[in-house]
């Protein structure tokens, strides 16, 4: 075979060479600049050897003038007084300079204009260390950001890294808007797939503290779009399992929206995926918030770390054999609502007499973990030896729920659970089909002692209220529901809670009475909040925020997940607001907050709060509610009043 050209065999590795990148085309140029200055400059010397000049210099001063030609075409005034040869190579220097020197700023240039713009795209790597990794954008991540700035406020530094398929600059626009303040936590944004290996390699997946996958699902959307976004979701985990296959993979916080996707998850990492499902969550809490009003502002106060929150407490010494009931009064400002033993198992609001193990770790309620202070001796003591032999009864209730969508038969089923033999539930639609009259016929099949119905009508018509008469009913649920953002269907609900609050206001009127109906409804965007307070709704769900802090609070903490799955189920115990009457013989009362939480451990109850009737319209307040006070601190109770409470019924 004859061996190519000399020239071809330079071209080629020339051309080799050169396709290597930037850092090549540099080294080229820059060699080319070198020859070139070096071979003017020799030029310029020889010249001045073989023909003198009256203006030569010595050999640095010629290298330097040629150098100062060949970088700047003003430098030919330097041979203004010099021979025509010198001249010559004066301008011959400029020419090469200008070729040269301009292609090599030219491409500095061009070169740092490409790295911004590879930053700007957010491809590089993050080396950071204990951070939480959201992977997924959206509002559910801004309200997720605004938690972990709130919890992480007593650190030096946090970090929070997003990683979504969004250009880094609208990702950084997004939330440099939603998020202004973060205090001492640093956000950090990349742009790429959230399940490809690589993304989450470059993302720092194995050193981060926690991991919080996003669907890209709404609860609005359809069966067929729950499977495709929970498919994204499995994969997402699938890629950090994958680039933590050398390490500890960090926990896993993931919604998915479809029970087999939750038992697949479950069997991928046992005990450190923790999924949730928001339809459900929702559901559970607006039942539970329309039996026990005042209960939305507990839970929003308790769910995240604004407010106070669940933790995890086990003091060094153990817990010295003291019972559950002894316990309550050795913290100051904390509330111990259970525990969690060394098996695991959740043990909220045990009997009076349990005494844990030294190695169970009590679920208490503080303001922040620095607020829990375990004294080895009572903070409080109270004078209060008996209740009145009051319960709540419960008898047959009529409940309508306005509004459908994907939650409607959680919401229904979730009723019928507490709802006795005699007791009806009604849902209002503009128009039925028979996806809605299949469904209410299933859960007829379910729950054959709860009348179920259907009844058409335009919810917003006074003329279909009227007819409708809600104020038969317990409760008036309003689902937020329709197409569109977080905006238009608040806006959506407002308007109906308008046209509800217009008939009780008229109703009230002429009986010279007010109406005990409730109303109750969903808010997907927290900044409504005074609006609907003002349309004379008695509890309100800010749907995004509350799942949002519950993301948030399990990222940090994954084992309270249990904790939340038995606090949210009918089983079990539950939070209620009860009347103050259960407590006490007479009202007005003035008692302060131990005399509560005995009253309530009389009573086979966790007592960690009040609520104030006549403040409950006043956001300056809290709503009325008051959570872990001080155990010294005075309450005149009267009628209205409520003690919010721990308890395994509502009675």
């Amino acid at each position: 075979m004859t061996p190519a050209p000399f020239t071809d065999r330079l071209r080629y590795r020339f051309d080799n060479f050169m396709s290597k990148g930037g850092l090549s085309i540099f080294l080229a140029l820059l060699s080319l600049f070198a020859v070139a200055f070096l071979l003017m400059g020799a030029l310029r010397i020889g010249l001045g050897l073989l023909v003198p000049d009256a203006t030569a210099a010595a050999i640095g001063d010629e290298l330097w003038r040629t150098f100062l030609q060949v970088t700047d075409a003003g430098a030919v005034a330097e041979d203004g007084e010099a021979g025509w040869l010198q001249k010559v190579v004066g301008i011959a220097s400029i020419g090469v300079g200008l070729v040269l020197f301009s292609s090599l700023v030219a491409f500095i240039t061009a070169e740092f204009d490409s790295r911004l713009a590879e930053l700007r795209k957010g491809k590089s790597a993050v080396i950071e260390r204990d951070h939480t990794l959201i992977l997924g954008t959206g509002e559910r991540a801004v309200e997720i950001i605004r938690e972990l700035v709130e919890a992480n406020g007593d650190q030096a530094r946090a970090v929070v890294v997003v990683l979504a398929d969004v250009p880094k600059d609208e990702l950084d626009d997004f939330y440099a808007e939603r998020v202004p303040e973060r205090g001492t936590t640093a956000l950090i944004t990349r742009s790429g797939s959230v399940s490809s290996l690589s993304s989450l390699t470059r993302m720092g997946v194995a050193q981060a503290r926690a991991v919080v996958i996003l669907s890209d699902g709404g609860a609005a959307d359809s069966p067929e779009t729950w499977q495709l976004a929970d498919a994204r979701v499995l994969k997402s985990m699938m890629g950090v399992l994958a680039a933590t296959r050398d390490t500890e993979t960090p926990p896993i916080i993931a919604e998915l929206h479809l029970p087999t996707s939750r038992r697949l998850a479950a069997h991928l990492l046992p005990g450190r995926i923790s999924t949730l499902d928001e339809r459900s969550l929702l559901a559970k809490l607006m039942v539970q918030t329309s039996r026990t009003s005042g209960l939305a502002l507990v839970y929003s106060n308790l769910v995240g770390f604004v407010g106070n929150e669940l933790y995890f407490f086990r003091p060094p010494a153990g817990w010295g054999g003291r019972s559950f009931r002894e316990l309550q009064f050795h913290f100051p400002v904390a509330v111990p609502l259970g525990f969690r033993e060394a098996s695991g198992r959740i043990v909220l609001n045990p009997p009076a007499g349990y005494v844990p193990d030294d190695h169970a770790d009590a679920i208490v309620l503080a303001e922040d973990d620095s607020k829990i202070d375990f004294r080895a001796s009572p903070v409080a003591s109270s004078t209060v030896s008996s209740v009145p032999d009051r319960r709540v009864t419960v008898g047959p209730e009529r409940q309508l729920l306005v509004g459908w969508g994907a939650r409607g038969a959680l919401i229904v089923a979730e009723y019928a659970q507490y709802l006795g033999a005699g007791s009806r539930i009604d849902v209002l639609v503009e128009a039925t089909d028979d996806d809605l009259e299949g469904a209410i016929a299933e859960l007829r099949e379910g729950f054959p002692l709860v009348g179920m119905h259907v009844i058409e009508g335009e919810a917003g018509n006074p003329d279909t209220v009227r007819a409708l008469g809600p104020e038969q009913y317990n409760n008036v649920m309003l689902l937020a529901t329709g197409e569109g953002g977080a905006e238009e269907m608040d806006a959506r609900t407002i308007s109906l809670l308008l046209c509800f609050r217009q008939y009780f206001s008229e109703l009230a009127a002429s009986r010279g009475a007010p109406v005990d109906t409730q109303l109750i409804s969903e808010v997907m965007d927290s900044e409504n909040t005074e609006l609907v307070l003002q349309s004379g709704v008695k509890d309100f769900l800010i749907s995004n925020q509350l799942v949002s802090k519950v993301y948030a609070q399990v990222s940090q903490e994954p084992a309270v997940m249990k904790v939340y799955d038995d606090l949210f189920s009918a089983e079990g115990s539950e939070i209620y607001l009860k009347p103050a009457s259960l407590y006490f013989e007479t009202l007005p009362v003035e008692v302060s907050m131990a005399d509560l939480m005995t009253a309530a451990q009389l009573r086979g109850e966790v007592c960690f709060g009040v609520k104030i009737a006549a403040e409950e319209l006043l956001s300056a307040k809290h709503y009325g509610v008051k959570i872990i006070p001080a155990r010294a601190e005075r309450f005149r109770l009267v009628e209205g009043d409520t003690i919010v409470v721990l308890a395994a019924d509502e009675g």
